[in-house]
This record gives C-alpha cells, sequence and structure tokens, in this order.
C-alpha cells in the first residue's frame, strides 16, 4: 500500500474514479511544501516544480492497493511522469507519500486552474483517457504516448459526433435502443480497431437481433478539391495508398483531391486550409462546402469534410508536398477542368470523395467562373 499525492488533473475527481477504477480510496485535501503547481509552458496539462516559500494543494490518496497504483502508473507514465517521494501535510499532520513529477526538460508556465482546464480540456481528456485505459495490460507506455494523439483525435471526433448527430433516422430508431453486452478494442496503434457484441432492435418493433460487429476507428477528415476558376483548372495530388495494395490492387498510387484528419482543436474549415497548405503549397481563398458524412458507415468511424477550395493554381503548382514527420510522399498534379471531368467518368479517378466534389464543381462551376 502506497499514498500518493496528486497535483492537477487527476485532481479532477471524474476523472480520477475513471483512471484509477473502483478500488480507488477517498481523497483527502493536503499540501505539498516548497513545491509549486503551474501550466507546463506551451502545453495544457500541469506541471509542479521545487519553489521556496510557495505551497502546492492536492489530493492525498491513502493506502492505494496494487490496482490503483497500476492504472495510475499506466496513465502517468506514458507522459513520462515518475513516482518521487515527498512529505505532505495531510489533515492530520505530516504523511510520507509519492508524487508523480514531471519529466526533465518541462518548463514552468502561468499559475495552474484546474478549473479552467476542467472548463477547456476535461472533457476532450475524459474521453480520451477511454482509449488510454483500454490498452492497460496491452501496450507499453512508449506505445501508448505514440498512440495517444490519434486517441484525442478520435475522442475529439466523438464529442462531435454528440454533439452535431446526424439526423433522426426515418424509422425513429436510435443508439439508446442498443443493448451492449460486451465491447473490446483489440488493436490500437495510429488506427485502432473495435469490437462489440449487441443487440439491435429490428424494424418490426418488437424483435431485437444479437449481433457480432466490428469497426475501424478512424477520425473527421477534410477533403479539398482545388479549383482555380480564373484558368479553369484543378489540382489533384498522387501519393501510395495502403487500401488499394491491401485490396491487391496492382496500382495503389492514386490521383486524389488533399485530404487530412482534422486536428484536436481545429473546425473542418481550418483543417480544409492546412492540409491544402501542407500537401500542395497554395493558399485557398475561399471554401465551399459540397457535403459531409459517413465515409463508409458499415464498418468504419470516419466522417468526410468535402470542399471545393478556390485557390490561384499557376504552372508551378504541381510541386512535391507532404509533411516528412508524418511520411508523406505526395506530387501534385495539374489539370484542366475538361481533361479532369474526362478522367472522372471514364472511371480513371476511383476514389469516391474525389467524384463527388468533381460532380459537384461540373454542377457549380460556371457559377463559380462567373463570380470569379
Amino acid at each position: 500500500m502506497k499514498h500518493l499525492f496528486l497535483f492537477g488533473t487527476l485532481c479532477w475527481p471524474k476523472l480520477l474514479k475513471f483512471v484509477a477504477g473502483k478500488t480507488c480510496p477517498e481523497w483527502q485535501v493536503a499540501v505539498l511544501e516548497g513545491f509549486q503547481t503551474s501550466w507546463a509552458k506551451g502545453h495544457n496539462f500541469p506541471a509542479i516544480h521545487q519553489a521556496v516559500a510557495r505551497s502546492a494543494k492536492g489530493m492525498l490518496l491513502l493506502d492505494c492497493d496494487a490496482s490503483v497504483l497500476a492504472r495510475l502508473d499506466h496513465y502517468e507514465s506514458g507522459f513520462g511522469y515518475r513516482l518521487h517521494p515527498v512529505t505532505v501535510q495531510g489533515p492530520n499532520g505530516p504523511v510520507d507519500a509519492q508524487i508523480y513529477l514531471p519529466p526533465e526538460g518541462v518548463l514552468a508556465g502561468r499559475a495552474w486552474s484546474l478549473a479552467d482546464w476542467v472548463r477547456d480540456h476535461g472533457a476532450l481528456a475524459s474521453e480520451a483517457a477511454l482509449e488510454v485505459m483500454a490498452v492497460l495490460d496491452r501496450m507499453t507506455a512508449a506505445d501508448m504516448v505514440q498512440a495517444y494523439p490519434m486517441m484525442r483525435a478520435r475522442a475529439d471526433a466523438r464529442l462531435k459526433a454528440r454533439a452535431h448527430p446526424s439526423p433522426v433516422s426515418a424509422s425513429g430508431l436510435a443508439s439508446n435502443a442498443i443493448k451492449v453486452h460486451k465491447r473490446q478494442q483489440p488493436y490500437t496503434k495510429f488506427f485502432a480497431l473495435q469490437e462489440v457484441d449487441m443487440s439491435v432492435p429490428r424494424f418490426d418493433g418488437v424483435t431485437e437481433e444479437r449481433v457480432y460487429r466490428a469497426g475501424f476507428l478512424g477520425t473527421d477528415a477534410s477533403i479539398v478539391l482545388p479549383y482555380d476558376p480564373i484558368r479553369d483548372r484543378v489540382l489533384l495530388v498522387e501519393q501510395f495508398r495502403v487500401g488499394p495494395f491491401l485490396r491487391d490492387d496492382p496500382n495503389p498510387w492514386l490521383m486524389e483531391p488533399i485530404a487530412g484528419r482534422v486536428d484536436v482543436g481545429e473546425t473542418p474549415e481550418m483543417a480544409a486550409m492546412r492540409e491544402t497548405d501542407e500537401e500542395s503549397g497554395l493558399a485557398l481563398s475561399a471554401l465551399h462546402k459540397v457535403h459531409s458524412g459517413y465515409a463508409s458507415p458499415g464498418c468504419s468511424t470516419e466522417y468526410f469534410n468535402i470542399y471545393v477550395g478556390i485557390a490561384d493554381i499557376d504552372d508551378d503548382a504541381a510541386i512535391l508536398g507532404g509533411l516528412e514527420g508524418e511520411a508523406e510522399d505526395i506530387q501534385g498534379h495539374i489539370l484542366s477542368f475538361a481533361d479532369f471531368l474526362s478522367l472522372l467518368k471514364s472511371g480513371q479517378l476511383p476514389v469516391a470523395p474525389l467524384a463527388l466534389a468533381g460532380y459537384w464543381l461540373a454542377l457549380n462551376r460556371d457559377v463559380l467562373r462567373k463570380n470569379s
């Protein structure tokens, strides 16, 4: 049994109870003298550093069992926080405890505010913690921290889905009519796979069917077809795609629109602008919404936001692009609208979001050219 002193995000009872588990002991208010809690400089998480004549308030967990310690260590060690012995002032006097201190190189920023963190980041952190704790005993701390940005992106997508759900179905059926018997996530890396055992009501309104399904857990994405209405041309990007490769397509390099995931804190429009710059170097002057929806709802959570973006596509725009840190190797291609539409109609561009954007452009091209 160990006593733990918590100073940051885990002082939020909602997050603590989920991370620490069912045997989490009741907490007590405690103070650590000679330390000060702050925001980590340049980040949205807390840090604690030694500070003369200062004190850090926090929560003291007495007699944490092995399960609680393992769960907290899994959650904290992935971010480089390690246990160190300290003496804190509890309600009944000094207590020898341990604290998760930040790794070297984390600098102190402004004074920490748990209330501000809960308001601005709490919902996302607690949602991402679902995946963090799901890989307990199955993923090393190093692997978990590598996967964490995508865990956050998937968590952000789930929050967006709840805040902006699809229209009510024609039948009136909704997710609250589904009984989940078991849910598990056997694969979690950059992407993830989830399996669910559930009972789903049938349209007759009387019976339900127990089904076993698996789904690919992706993120929300923004997709852009850049169009120059003055020169009447589009820009496509070519890159290797693992989907066609795994399908045994002998030609896995495809011509596509620009695309990328919507990062945490971004709107789909912001992501569209950023991805266009990263993949092609183009600056969009306007975005026209084509459609938003699920890419393949039978097996995937991916949600596409598709746009036609207005850009100045000069003769030098067909550059090599992409982010080296994301192993992107992208070649730009400039096509006249007539050539593009011909390729699309003849089946030479077998990418469904590109077809959707392309046919939208065909319908609205005259207006875009007239207003340019």
